[in-house]
């Protein structure tokens, strides 16, 4: 059992959270989660070690106990596969884990010090998976993490034996692998049972309760000043003294903090026509091959794929950022708004207020109330936004975006970088949007709630790291086509990874009767299909890698 009790931080004389105690029983799964800045990162690297505290008591945690994704990773072994293999566990589950979480059998070849900072993220998960400790802490697992790869780290974690703490802001995530959930807000920290909808339930309900005991208590407070006021002299004045020691030994309750988000408004959309986008065979560098789509006025779609298909180039594309063969066409009377993953659109070396002034022509007062309402206050809004946090970009992005009057808003990854309150304002504000909106994004969460309808956007066949004979054979003498082979193939591919996933699941079918099972004579029965059936995958995976090749 991990357990804190009282525990207290503070980064010189500021206080970041004090007296945090909870209980997290072994195989456990909670989340942590709190506005950006509540302390849940530095209440994580407390737990794992990495972090004094100033006061209260940490036990139930042993360094040889915690699996923990390392910020900064540190990478030993020559191939991707081998480093998996450097924290012990089996050849066949690192290389599920590795594909599950995004890498190709050729990567398992790459050197690990080969790979972006975001792949090196996914590695370090990768390693803290297959260690299998008795204690796995997440620090946002999903981030860097495509569509497919946090569905596979859900089923994961979903089925993981021991414990996991998880701090994270993927709504879906919480929804669907935490049993608990600690919400850190306003120096303390609060553990509610459940699921994030559960968790949002109980939330409020405290909320209210806790404002109507604050209500109840001020009532009383001003009912025994106002005794005490005008009893000072006379006949009830010992009563009066009776009621100002009451007043004086009174546990004063705190105003809750307030519930309520600042509500983002994109505004009415103008009209525009009935097709607002077309595209036609788009082709661009190999990356995006022959893509086609139209997307309607009134339509909220959203754009799905693996990491690398080329979705972000897709959109500065339509928004012409970059030029690409094949026809392009934006409907009449259609004011596109760009938001784009990198904040290109902002100039990093302006404030927040200089931003708006050059480009809108807003007065200063304008500008601050503009800021206000994605909850940018103060000295913030006076620094040059290079210095802001990522969170704090995508704000100012989004107040611009508000005030173009865009009636299509094409999105990339709006909700980076962003904690749950203010997710939770973006998405009431797509929901009530009239116009039309593209979205690529990786949080599922708002996919549901925001997208009519999704665009999968599926990876280009890929091309050999070497040159095959054809490939360097005369012109004149290369076979005309290429099509059917290559089809083929990826039927194969298909069909192979429906074995796999049929596979899997019998797998763990067989993990639960083992589970129930209590004869001997089952129990063994039981094993030696396990044994066979992991067999079985072991093979359909090393096909698979072929297949890749």
């Amino acid at each position: 059992m991990i357990q804190l009790d009282s525990v207290t931080k503070f980064y010189g004389e500021r206080l970041i959270f004090r007296d945090v105690s909870f209980r997290i029983f072994d195989g456990e799964h909670v989340g942590i989660v709190g506005k950006n800045g509540a302390g849940k990162s530095t209440l994580v690297r407390i737990m794992t070690g990495a972090e004094n505290f100033d006061a209260g008591t940490v036990s139930g945690l042993r360094a040889e106990d915690i699996g923990f994704v390392e910020q900064t990773p540190h990478f030993t072994a020559t191939t991707l596969l081998d480093e998996l293999l450097t924290v012990g566990g089996e050849k066949f589950m690192a290389r599920k884990i590795l594909f599950g979480l995004g890498f190709t059998a050729a990567d398992l070849e790459k050197n690990p010090h080969h790979f972006s900072g975001g792949e090196s993220a996914k590695i370090s998960l990768a390693k803290a998976l297959l260690n299998e400790p008795r204690i796995l802490i997440l620090d946002e697992p999903t981030n860097h993490l495509d569509i497919y790869a946090i569905d596979f780290l859900e089923d994961f974690v979903r089925n993981y034996r021991g414990t996991v703490v998880a701090v994270t802001h993927d709504r879906h995530f919480l929804q669907n692998c935490v049993t608990k959930i600690l919400d850190m807000e306003n120096f303390r920290a609060t553990m509610y049972p459940g699921n994030y909808e559960k968790f949002l339930r109980l939330k409020t309900e405290r909320h209210a309760a806790e404002l109507k005991a604050y209500e109840r208590q001020q009532e009383e407070i001003a009912k025994l000043e106002d005794f005490v006021r005008r009893n000072k002299a006379g006949v009830k004045a010992k009563q009066a003294r009776g009621r100002q020691t009451l007043l004086d030994r009174m546990e004063r309750l705190e105003r809750p903090p307030s519930a309520e988000t600042a509500a983002i408004n994109l505004g009415d959309a103008t009209e525009s026509a009935n097709r607002v986008l077309i595209l036609d065979g788009v082709n661009f560098r190999g990356i995006i091959k022959n893509f086609s789509a139209e997307i309607f006025r009134g339509e909220k779609v959203g754009l799905i794929g693996r990491n690398g298909v080329g979705k972000s180039t897709l959109l500065k594309i339509i928004v012409g950022e970059l030029k690409a063969e094949g026809d392009i066409k934006i409907g009449n009377r259609v004011k596109i708004g760009y938001l784009s993953q990198g904040h290109e659109e902002l100039d990093g070396t302006l404030t927040p207020l200089e931003e708006l002034n050059y480009g809108f022509g807003l007065t200063e007062g304008q500008a601050r109330s503009e800021l206000a309402r994605l909850n940018l206050f103060a000295e913030v809004v006076e620094k040059p936004i290079a210095d802001l946090s990522g969170g704090e970009k995508t704000r100012v992005a989004l107040t611009k975006l508000i005030l173009t009057g865009a009636n299509f808003l094409i999105l990339d990854e709006p909700t980076n970088h962003l904690d749950l309150p203010a997710r939770e304002a973006i998405e009431a504000a797509l929901q009530s949007f009239d116009g039309t909106i593209l979205i690529v994004t990786h949080d599922r969460w708002l996919l549901d709630k925001v997208t009519t309808r999704t665009i999968e956007f599926a990876e280009p066949p890929p091309i050999p790291d070497k040159p095959t004979k054809s490939a360097r054979a005369p012109s004149s003498t290369k076979p005309p086509a290429k099509a059917k082979p290559v089809q083929r193939n990826e039927q194969l591919i298909d069909r192979v990874e429906a074995q796999i996933k049929m596979a899997e699941m019998e797998l763990k079918m067989l993990e639960h009767e083992i589970n129930a099972a209590l004869e001997p004579e089952r129990l063994t029965q039981l094993a030696a299909a396990h044994a066979a059936k992991l067999t079985e995958i072991d093979e359909l995976y090393a096909r698979w890698e072929e297949l890749q090749c």
